[in-house]
C-alpha cells in the first residue's frame, strides 16, 4: 500500500473506533435503541441522496432486497443493538476490545462454512492467541460466572459473531454489488426494520429528543456510518478487502484514546494486557508480519 492507502486505512479504523465514543455520550441523553435507530436512519438518508445525486443505477430485484434485509440485521441491527445496550455496563474502551474479536469469529466460521476459507497454521494460531486475549479481558477468575454476571460483555461479545456471519454472507451474496449501493441498501432496510418499534414503543422519546441529542446523533451517523463506508468504499477499491483487517486492529486504541481524552475513561491493567494479546492475534492473524519477518531473516 502507498502512504495514502495506509492514511485512509488508518482513518477508518479510527473512525469505527470512535463510535463506542459517541455510544458512550449519547447513553447520557437518550435510550440505546434510540441511539441506534438515529444511527441508520440518517445515515441511510444521506446515502440515499448521496446514490440520487451520483445518478448511480440501481436495478432491484426481489432477491437483492432480501440480501439488503438480512444484511441490515447482520451488520445493523442487531451488532449495533447489542453494543449499545452492553455499553450500558461496559466501557466504550472495554467494548472496542472485546468487539476486535470479531475478525477471529469470522476466520472460525468462514472455515466452517466457505469451502475456499482453509484454517492455516497462522491463521489458527492467531485465533487462539485471540481467545487468552479475551479471557485476560474478562479475567480467569470471572470465567465461572462469565454468563450469569456479565451480561453486557456478553452482548459486545455475540455483536462479534453477528458481525462475523454479515462478513460471511455478503462475500457470498453481494461481492457483485457496488459497495456503496450495498451500504445505502443494509442502512435503508436496517431503518425500515426498525421503524415500527420506534413508532410503538418509543413515540413519546422521539417527541422529546433535544438539539443535543439529535446534533450527537447526527454526527455519529455521519462519521462514523457515512464518511466511514466512503473511506471504505476507496480501500475496497484501491487496496483490496485483506486491508481491512488493519482496521480492525486500530479500533481499539483508538477508542480508549478518545475515551480516554474526551470523557476520561480509562482501561485497567488486565484489559491493556489482553488487548496487547489481541492485538498480537489480529497481527498474526494477518500473515504479512510474519512474511515480512521471514523474508528479513532469509535475507540475513
Amino acid at each position: 500500500m502507498n502512504s495514502k492507502n495506509w492514511i485512509s486505512v488508518l482513518l477508518l479504523g479510527f473512525l469505527w473506533g470512535a463510535s463506542f465514543l459517541f455510544v458512550e455520550i449519547l447513553l447520557n441523553y437518550i435510550s440505546p435503541f434510540m441511539i441506534v435507530y438515529l444511527r441508520v436512519s440518517l445515515a441511510s438518508v444521506i446515502l440515499i441522496l448521496y446514490i440520487v445525486l451520483s445518478k448511480i443505477k440501481l436495478e432491484l430485484s426481489f432477491l437483492l432486497i432480501f440480501n439488503f434485509f438480512v444484511m441490515g440485521i447482520l451488520n445493523n441491527v442487531f451488532p449495533f443493538l447489542l453494543i449499545t445496550y452492553g455499553q450500558q455496563t461496559v466501557s466504550g474502551g472495554l467494548a472496542s476490545i472485546l468487539n476486535a474479536n470479531t475478525s477471529f469469529l469470522t476466520i472460525l466460521l468462514a472455515s466452517l462454512i466457505l469451502k475456499n476459507e482453509a484454517l492455516t497454521k497462522s491463521r489458527i494460531i492467531g485465533v487462539l492467541i485471540g481467545i487468552v486475549g479475551v479471557i485476560i479481558v474478562i479475567g480467569y477468575e470471572n470465567m465461572s460466572d462469565f454468563f450469569n454476571n456479565e451480561v453486557g460483555k456478553v452482548l459486545i461479545l455475540l455483536s462479534g459473531l453477528s458481525y462475523a456471519l454479515a462478513a460471511i454472507f455478503a462475500k457470498v451474496r453481494l461481492k457483485n454489488v457496488k459497495p456503496e449501493v450495498a451500504a445505502t441498501g443494509m442502512l435503508t432496510m436496517s431503518t425500515l426494520i426498525l421503524s415500527p418499534f420506534i413508532f410503538l414503543f418509543y413515540g413519546n422519546e422521539i417527541l422529546s429528543l433535544n438539539l443535543i441529542s439529535i446534533s450527537y446523533s447526527l454526527l455519529f451517523a455521519v462519521i462514523c456510518s457515512v464518511l466511514a463506508y466512503f473511506i471504505y468504499f476507496k480501500i475496497l477499491v484501491s487496496t483490496g478487502a485483506g486491508n481491512l483487517l488493519i482496521c480492525t486492529i486500530i479500533i481499539p486504541p483508538s477508542a480508549i484514546l478518545l475515551n480516554a481524552i474526551i470523557i476520561g475513561e480509562l482501561i485497567n491493567v488486565n484489559e491493556f494486557i489482553g488487548l496487547i494479546v489481541i492485538i498480537s492475534g489480529l497481527l498474526i492473524l494477518d500473515g504479512r508480519l510474519i512474511k515480512n519477518i521471514k523474508l528479513k531473516f532469509y535475507n540475513i
